[in-house]
This record gives structure tokens, sequence and C-alpha cells, in this order.
């Protein structure tokens, strides 16, 4: 839904079109290029809503009406002087007021979606309470606590392993990305403990980082997976013997959760390139932390579960191996569905953010 604003956008993208030659738009410019910005987002915001918004409409059929008006009169006026190019000049409070209004409306909307989307929440999580209360209800022999479901990873997982394992020599580095919470850990502890990888490399390494790290703390989680045994030796020694544990070995170390880029720079040249295909992933929510870590090759972007993949999900962690009662399917579609949107949006709000 336009929300009517698209024929005011409409008129003020052709008079600022650099193609054009009808309109010389001089002192002006300014005025309308942030009255053309304000009305783009307000009716991009607008549309990425699939219901309307009924409280404001009526408000932006007559701003965008109002901004209509004094431009095409302007317009009119320059016409009727007989000039083939005429100059555009418009009075700046008129194009001050529309903006100013515009922008209130956009206030409006913004708060109408917060209060909309804490509803839904709020409907999300009263719905939650009804299954965990059905579930208890009904007997299981196993906790679906001490399940590990992972849906919707399989097509990532071929495409990493075919990358960890390919026939490149250089030593690589994979940095998976996404969102906190959209799987990243799941999906790199699989390639981990998958029975390819664990053939394919002389040695593995798995820690993870965290946003607070603790260098010694993670050098001795490595060691610790490369010799078997506990490390004691003092923090001085550590790196140096990271080193040596992996020089000449075709080796996988797993980074899992890097935050900033201050940790790749203390310990990277301690992973040595020995022209074996020894590869090193990371997983972080940071887009900037993984162009640092490698910019020559395109990361991994681990994608958001879809509705059905959601639901299947969501039936998995409550029933496990029992079948979902048909009283609660409906209301367990709605719940999936409503978090795959939840989520969608956050993603979104990101890649907007990055882009």
């Amino acid at each position: 839904m336009a929300y009517n604003l698209q024929p005011l956008i409409t008129i003020l993208e052709g008079i600022l079109d650099s193609q054009q030659t009808r309109w010389i738009v001089d002192e002006n410019n300014p005025q309308l290029q942030s009255l053309l910005h304000r009305a783009t987002s307000l009716q991009h915001l607008l549309n990425s809503k699939s219901s309307p918004m009924t409280k404001i409409d009526s408000q932006i059929r007559e701003v965008a009406h109002q901004g209509e008006d004094i431009i095409e009169s302007h317009m009119v006026d320059q016409i009727l002087s007989g000039s083939d190019c005429v100059r555009f000049t418009l009075c700046t409070p008129d194009l001050q007021q529309v903006t100013q209004e515009l922008d209130s409306i956009m206030e409006q909307a913004k708060k109408i979606i917060e209060m909309e989307d804490n509803k839904m929440l709020r409907e999300v999580n009263s719905a939650m309470e009804q299954v965990k209360v059905a579930d208890k209800k009904m007997p299981s022999s196993r906790s679906s606590s001490s399940v590990s479901v992972v849906v919707g990873i399989d097509e990532d997982l071929m495409q990493l392993k075919d990358r960890l394992t390919c026939l490149e020599k250089k030593r690589e580095i994979v940095p998976i990305v996404g969102m906190g919470g959209v799987g990243k850990t799941t999906l790199s502890r699989k390639l981990y403990d998958d029975p390819l990888i664990v053939c394919h490399f002389a040695c593995r390494a798995w820690t993870t980082i965290s946003q607070d790290y603790n260098l010694p703390q993670i050098l001795k989680s490595l060691l610790r997976c490369i010799t078997g045994n506990e490390c004691d030796q003092p923090s001085d020694n550590l790196k140096d013997m990271l080193y040596k544990s992996l020089y000449g070995r075709k080796y996988f170390i797993a980074l899992d959760d890097i935050w900033s880029t201050k940790l790749w720079d203390e310990i990277r040249v301690y992973f040595p390139d020995n022209k074996n295909g020894s590869r090193i992933v990371i997983t972080t929510r940071e887009y900037d932390v993984a162009n640092y870590v490698d910019s020559s090759r395109s990361q991994h972007h681990v994608q958001l579960l879809g509705k059905s993949e959601s639901w299947n999900l969501l039936r998995q962690l409550v029933f496990v191996e029992e079948e979902c009662p048909l009283e609660l399917q409906d209301i367990g579609r709605m719940i999936a569905c409503d978090l795959c949107i939840a989520r969608q949006k956050e993603w979104r709000t990101k890649e907007v953010y990055h882009a």
C-alpha cells in the first residue's frame, strides 16, 4: 500500500532528476531532497507492514496532498511564465511545514509498530505458556531438554564441508556469520564432529571466545584439544606451544563467537600456514569482524529458518518423539510463524544497518 505518498515522490524525483532540463533547482535543492527522503522513508516503513495503519492514514493523505498542491502550484506559475527552462523556487516555510508534518507522522508510525510488536510478543509468550502446560500433562519417556534437535542446516553443512575439504593447499579462514541464536555454533559444532572432517584433518581444536575473552584460557583450551592433556605452563609459553603443536600438521581450528578483531590480531600468528590445506572456522555475529579476518573470500551467512522449518523445530523440541495433539497444532504453527516473522524483522534491520 502506497499510502498516497507516491504522487508526491514522483513529482519530487522528476524535479530533482539530474538528467531533466526543464527545471533549474538552486537554493531549494536541500529542502526538496529532505522532503523526498522523508516521504520515501515513510512509505518504505509503512509498506513493510502487512496490515494498514488506519489511525494515521488520513494524516498521511492530507500532508501528501498539501505537499503536492504547494509544488504543483509553483510549477504551474513557472510554466505560465513562458520560459523553456525555468528556475524552480519555493517559499522555504511551506516546504518546512510539510517536512515537519512528515516527521511527526513517522514518529507516530514507529510508536504504533512498537506497540503492535509488543502485543505480538505478549501473545506469543502466552501461547508458549499454554504449550508448556500441555506438555507437562503429557507423559514422556524422555525430557525434551535432553534432546538435541537440528533443523534446516543440511545445505549449509554440505557447502561448508566442500569448502573445508577442497584441494586448496593454502591455509584458509572460513567466517560463518549470522545474528545471535540463528545456529552458528550448532552448525560449526556439527562440522567439527562430522566423520569426513575428523578423517580429513590430522588434528582438530575447538574453543569458545565470547565477548569478555581470556586469552590464556583460550590457548589452554586449544592445546587441550590438540594434545589431549591439561596444560599447566605459564601464560608466556602458551602461544609458542600452540604454534609448535600445529606446525607441519594439517589442522582444523574452530573459534566460536568472536566479537572483536583484537583477539584475532593477538592469536592469528600462532596458526602456521603449512601449505597442506589447514582450515580455521570462525563464527561471529559481527560483519566487520568477518571482513577483517578474511576479506578475500565470501562469508558463509547462516539463514533464518522458514515458517515450515520453525514449526518442525518447535514441534520436536516440545514433543520430542511424541505426536503433537491436533488441538495444539494450530496454536503451535502460530507461535512458530510469529517467531519466524519477528526474527526476520530483526535480521532485516541488521542488514540495513550494515549495508
